[in-house]
């Protein structure tokens, strides 16, 4: 009967164990989509902010190339040198500002004896070497040279800049060259500057407002240009991220090249298994404006602090708390089942058994008769059915009192079992009287030697609460089909010849084979 509710207990741990895991499962999903909303809500500031900023940059640099464009000279430099210190102090994020000239080749002697007389005296045009040795070196003979011919700032150890000619230096030169052809802003790849910090040079093209179409070839060509240091461009970061990474790099490389990398950042790595075990928050975006082609990458690899180990704390104690409580309605009701199967198997077992001695009673030894019949039956076998009354019981009840009688009862019971096989049946059918069936017996002898035994263990002294008791056992029986087929009848033969035992003054068992004169005699 308990076996019956194992699948009712299996489905109850069974939700119990769903239950959790949802629950569990549905708080870890809940922190990870809070984690997933404020990285998104930081790498979308960190865009606009970094946005905001590189834009700054290309409205400086159209509003000094259009004030170049109004004074359309060079000639006083200490307008645009004020105006470039007024745009710093509110953009310190530029980390100088240049204005580029264009010289032809024949007015190259002209061009440097001018900025020399003009309070430059070391003035000179120069190449630098930004991809192999980083060295200063002389000038190749070509029709243009693009020098810088104004700084601010400029202190003292960076005026050995001026006259550096920007299209000797490739990255520089491509950048100029595109800006010069469309008439739009053009930055750079990002690179080292002398000092070791990285940058990125933007450029923008002078236009004259006197200027109308195409510029002849000898017309002098001004750009502006800004210095940007990259680290400049990197705003506060704010909320501290675990297992952030970002980085802004230039279109033209792919994502994490060292050499189109801007700015890189990384903070706290994370275990191998928190890598295996956590998704990774990716975000990629491209800077809205088209001058400076800057794409931000934010990644994030979530680890343990994107949980909240509180709320996890308290639904495992809810949930164990549950676990507790069905565990304890699963004991309490196996044990109510237990007890219960226990008390039915136990009134059956009354319904069959003797109370006493634990023998089959009149119906249990009805039911194995009739089997032990059939089955003798079909086997053309033969069956004995012994009947036994122990003489001189009731003396001993009236001498030594019930509790004596009960327990000479027992020893009897438990003598005649072990007189007989474990397939035969013993019954007591009432106060003194007890039957046997003894099955697959194959002559009349085989039974009379089995009540033969019986009777020499019966008559044996009975040693009970320090008294040694005696008594004799009348025996009669009967057997199958020999006696007669029917049931009822083989039962009163052995009765009869158990009487005719008890009548008679002899001590040996007596068979149902005598005749009725020889049983009465």
């Amino acid at each position: 009967m308990v076996r019956k509710h194992l699948g009712v207990y299996f489905s109850l741990f069974g939700a119990w164990f769903f239950l959790a895991s949802f629950i569990t499962a549905s708080s870890i999903a809940n922190d990870l989509r809070s984690a997933q909303l404020k990285f998104l809500e930081y790498a979308n500031s960190l865009y606009r902010e970094i946005d905001n900023r590189v834009q700054a940059n290309e409205a400086v640099l159209e509003g000094i190339t259009a004030f170049l464009g109004v004074s359309g000279t060079l000639n006083d430099g200490a307008p645009i040198s004020r105006y470039a210190q007024l745009v710093r102090a509110r953009h310190p994020q530029i980390a100088q500002i240049e204005v580029v000239e264009g010289v032809a080749r024949k007015n190259l002697p002209h061009f440097i004896a001018r900025k020399r007389a003009s309070g430059l005296p070391e003035f000179q045009i120069r190449s630098f070497s930004y991809d192999s040795g980083r060295s200063w070196r002389s000038i190749d003979d070509k029709p243009w040279y693009y020098p810088i011919v104004l700084m601010e700032p400029m202190p003292k150890e960076s005026k050995g800049i001026l006259g550096l000619d920007m299209d000797s230096v490739p990255s520089m030169r491509l950048a100029m060259n595109a800006s010069g052809h469309h008439e739009h802003t053009v930055a750079t790849h990002p690179f080292r500057l002398v000092q070791g910090d990285s940058a990125y040079v933007m450029f923008r093209p002078v236009v004259p407002l006197h200027t109308t179409g195409a510029r002849s070839g000898d017309e002098t060509r001004l750009f502006a240009s800004l210095v940007i240091k990259t680290q400049s461009i990197l705003p506060s970061l704010g909320a501290d991220l675990p297992g952030l990474r970002f980085s802004l790099y230039h279109a033209d490389f792919p994502a994490h090249k060292p050499e189109g990398e801007l700015i890189h950042f990384e903070r706290h790595g994370r275990s191998a298994l928190e890598t295996y075990l956590f998704p990774k928050l990716r975000y990629e975006r491209k800077l809205e404006t088209k001058s400076q082609p800057f794409i931000l990458l934010a990644e994030q690899q979530l680890g343990w602090p994107a949980l909240d180990f509180r709320q996890l704390a308290a639904i495992l104690a809810i949930t164990l708390l549950l676990f507790g409580f069905l565990l304890r309605f699963v004991l309490s009701h196996r044990r109510n089942e237990l007890e219960r199967c226990q008390t039915e198997s136990r009134f059956a077992y009354l319904a069959t058994h003797d109370a006493l001695t634990g023998l089959a009673n009149r119906n249990l030894f009805m039911d194995r008769l009739m089997h032990a019949m059939a089955r003798a039956h079909r086997c053309d076998t033969r069956l004995a059915l012994l009947f036994l009354d122990l003489d001189k019981f009731k003396q001993v009840n009236d001498t030594y009192g019930h509790g004596v009688g009960d327990q000479l009862l027992k020893i009897v019971a438990e003598r005649i079992c072990s007189c007989v096989r474990e397939d035969d049946t013993v019954a007591r059918l009432s106060g003194d009287e007890f039957v046997v069936v003894l099955e697959s017996i194959t002559t009349h002898q085989g039974a009379a030697t089995a009540a033969h035994v019986i009777n020499d263990k019966l008559v044996q002294p009975f040693h009970i609460n320090g008294e040694t008791l005696n008594i004799d056992v009348s025996i009669g029986t009967a057997i199958y089909p020999d006696d007669s087929e029917d049931i009822e009848e083989l039962i009163n033969i052995a009765d009869a010849a158990m009487y005719a035992v008890k009548g008679s003054d002899r001590s040996l068992p007596l068979s149902g084979q005598l005749s009725f004169e020889e049983l009465t005699r």
